[in-house]
């Protein structure tokens, strides 16, 4: 009996430093799965407004329909920014990532820009 002492005080660290670690795991999964989407999101939106019909509510409408198809409950405060000229459009996607771990609200951003589309008559080549 006498071998077994300290034996509970062993336990009681060790279960929740390995409860935090698991934690810790999982969490890092869930920052790496959406930044996947706000990635797929930025993307989507300034490749379907970079055609020369392209409209900056056409890039938001597109980046919006991929987190709302993607990021279900993961996803929170949810902003997208768009920059656009004649010449170069930019997509810009900002979001809050869900938390297992109290007091840590990640917040993470993509950007995705491209040249526009525009239609050069000939004589002007």
């Amino acid at each position: 009996m006498e071998h077994e002492r300290g034996e509970a005080t062993t336990t009681v660290l060790a279960v929740p430093i390995a409860m935090f670690l698991v934690f810790v795991v999982i969490q890092a999964a869930l920052l790496f799965h959406a930044r996947s989407i706000v990635d797929a999101a930025a993307q989507t939106g300034a490749q379907s407004a970079r055609g020369e019909s392209g409209t900056e509510e056409t890039a938001r409408a597109a980046a919006q329909s991929v987190m709302e198809a993607s990021a279900g409950s993961l996803l929170s405060d949810v902003d997208i920014a768009i920059q656009a000229n004649p010449a170069r459009l930019s997509v810009t996607v900002h979001a809050t990532v869900k938390s297992l771990i109290p007091g840590f609200a990640p917040r993470i951003a993509s950007t995705a820009a491209g040249p526009r589309e525009a239609f050069t008559p000939q004589n002007r080549r």
